[in-house]
Order: structure tokens, then C-alpha cells, then sequence
């Protein structure tokens, strides 16, 4: 009988278990999160160059600008960060200012006082003061107990198989 071989299929058979019942637990959780992103409202954008842009291709008509943006910036603006392609786009007539993980166009021409004083009356919400969930974190915490524990658990019987095989009798 060969125990290492019969240990470790046990192994096999206990670490797909577990990665069952990993995902059963965290599928929940994780899927909440994603869609919740997902269905986060963008900025919405309003543009001459996005105009231009309809009026030179007239087939993209039917989307909206927050639609339009998207699929610009994932055709041809991947290489530089999306605030600073929002930005780009919203021209020269407007401000972009982040402010409690929003995005507020103004006036080009608008003070930084008119900007605060816009900015104090907007209303806090309990919502602004939770920081949103991050879904790949919480995909990375659930793929490390799915992995990390059968890989600990694979350590310490591959270690313990080794140490009792010092105390078998020696064949002859």
C-alpha cells in the first residue's frame, strides 16, 4: 500500500471540495459587488468635440455621450487614465473637478470661489462617506483562502509524510 499515493488523491479530492464550497460562499458577495460597479453611474459629458464627432459620423447618433465617451476611450485612449481623457473631451469651455470621489463640470470662466461655495451646499450623503467596494480585492482575499489554505494544508502533510517516513522499519 502506498500511503503517500492515497494521501495525496485525499488531498485532490479535499481541495476541490473546498474550492466548491469557496465559491459557493463568496459567489454572493463578489457578484453584489460587480454589479454594483458596474451599474455606478458615469460622468455624464457634454461636448463640442463628441458633437463634432456626431456630426461627422452620424451613424453614432443613437448612442449617448456617456456611451459615445466609452467606446472613444476604449477604441483608441486606453494608454492614458480616464479622468484625464474626460478632460480632454470636455474642451476648453469647462472645468472638471473631482470632489468626494465625483466628477462636477463648471464653467470654464467660473472662480474657485463660485466652484467651493457650489461644492459646500451639495448635499453629504451616507453613501459618500462609505468608500465604495473594491470587487477585485475582495475576488484576491477569497482566491488566496481558496488556494492559500490547500496549499498550507498540502505543506504540512507532505512535511509530516517525510518526518513519520524516518520511523518506518528498514526493508530488507
Amino acid at each position: 500500500m502506498n500511503w503517500r499515493r492515497g494521501l495525496f488523491r485525499l488531498w485532490i479530492v479535499g481541495t476541490v471540495l473546498f474550492l466548491l464550497a469557496v465559491a459557493f460562499v463568496s459567489y454572493s458577495e463578489i457578484k453584489a459587488q460587480f454589479d454594483a460597479v458596474a451599474s455606478k453611474p458615469k460622468a455624464i459629458i457634454h461636448s463640442s468635440i463628441l458633437a463634432q464627432f456626431r456630426q461627422r459620423y452620424p451613424q453614432y447618433n443613437d448612442l449617448s455621450d456617456a456611451q459615445l465617451a466609452d467606446a472613444l476611450y476604449k477604441k483608441f485612449y486606453t494608454d492614458i487614465p480616464r479622468e484625464q481623457f474626460d478632460r480632454k473631451i470636455a474642451g476648453p469651455n469647462t472645468k472638471i473637478i473631482e470632489f468626494q470621489g465625483r466628477m462636477h463640470e463648471f464653467p470654464a470662466d467660473a472662480t474657485d470661489d463660485d466652484i467651493a461655495a457650489a461644492l459646500a451646499t451639495e448635499p453629504v450623503t451616507f453613501d459618500d462617506l462609505i468608500p465604495a467596494p473594491n470587487p477585485w480585492n475582495t475576488l484576491g482575499i477569497w482566491a488566496i483562502i481558496a488556494l492559500g489554505i490547500p496549499l498550507a494544508v498540502l505543506a504540512l502533510g507532505a512535511s509530516l509524510v517525510w518526518a513519520f517516513s524516518g520511523f518506518a522499519a528498514k526493508r530488507s
